[in-house]
């Protein structure tokens, strides 16, 4: 009876043994698939920020496929991604997959909000269409201020819809300025209207203490003629708008290449504060 109670103990034990081997076996790789069963997908997510560039960090677990969904419509396939926002609320979602199918959902709302940083500038006609971004606060792209104004570029004062811009160019009407005074910028490339296609300027400006109209010169240099001269009124204080200054009548093929902006032109310095960014070419 002995025996037999001895021979039953041996068979369950290799029984148990043949069991434990096939649950522990392994693909030929030496690498359990992910899916099986104790290893659900997880998806989840952090990240890093610098101004309004975030670059996402990927911590999901027992996953294989990304997909992300930036919350602008654009989407992405990369474990790590990097994405430059702009300004608004946007909610991103990681889609974690692996190659059984199981997938899990991650989502996190980001607010991007402050100004942008420029990234485009082209200040010489023969390049193209003027674009004056003041990308560089170290000057290359100011105007000259003259008639005892200040000027010169600074942080955008009041970053909104219209312009949310970095750098700015500040004109500061000082108390005892001259009357003629205002801001020029001498073109290496001459404006040749008779060649030109997009002849319509636009600037953003802004009044801080008063409306003004605003006045953008056209001319041969300095103080040289001939000139060409169009206006346009600021109608708000405190907000940026954008102003247009039509050319399109104008054929001449001289060579203009001094660009002046005036506020209030001809009118007593008082301490008035203006701004203006973005100049450029349209139709």
């Amino acid at each position: 009876m002995k025996d037999i109670i001895k021979k039953i103990s041996v068979f369950s034990l290799s029984v148990v043994s043949f069991l434990v081997v096939i649950s522990c076996e392994d693909n030929e790789d030496g690498i359990t698939n992910p899916g099986e069963i104790g290893t659900a997908v997880t998806a989840r997510f952090t990240k890093t920020q610098e101004g309004k560039t975030i670059s996402f960090i990927n911590i999901s677990e027992n996953a294989t496929n990304y997909v992300w969904n930036f919350g602008d419509g654009t989407k992405s396939t990369l474990i790590n991604p990097v994405k430059r926002y702009t300004n608004g609320t946007y909610t991103v979602t990681l889609t974690a997959s692996n190659n059984m199918g199981e997938s899990n959902v991650s989502q996190s709302t980001y607010v991007i909000e402050g100004c942008e940083d420029e990234t485009e500038e082209n200040l010489d006609p023969a390049n193209g269409d003027l674009n004056w971004t003041f990308l560089n606060a170290n000057g290359n792209a100011g105007f000259s201020a003259f008639g005892n104004i200040g000027g010169g570029i600074v942080n955008n004062p009041v970053v909104d819809a219209v312009n949310s811009s970095c750098n700015v160019f500040l004109y500061n009407k000082a108390a005892g300025c001259e009357v003629w005074s205002g801001a020029g910028y001498g073109l290496n490339t001459g404006l040749n209207f008779s060649t030109m296609t997009n002849k319509v300027f636009k600037i953003k400006v802004l009044a801080e203490t008063q409306v003004a109209k605003v006045t953008l010169l056209i001319e041969v240099g300095p103080g040289q003629g001939p000139s060409i001269v169009r206006e346009a009124t600021i109608s708000e204080v405190g907000k940026w708008e954008e102003l247009s200054f039509d050319f399109s009548d104008v054929n001449s093929s001289t060579s203009f290449k001094n660009f002046v902006i005036y506020f209030d032109r001809n009118t007593p310095c008082d301490g008035d504060v203006y701004y203006f960014d973005d100049i450029t070419q349209t139709q």
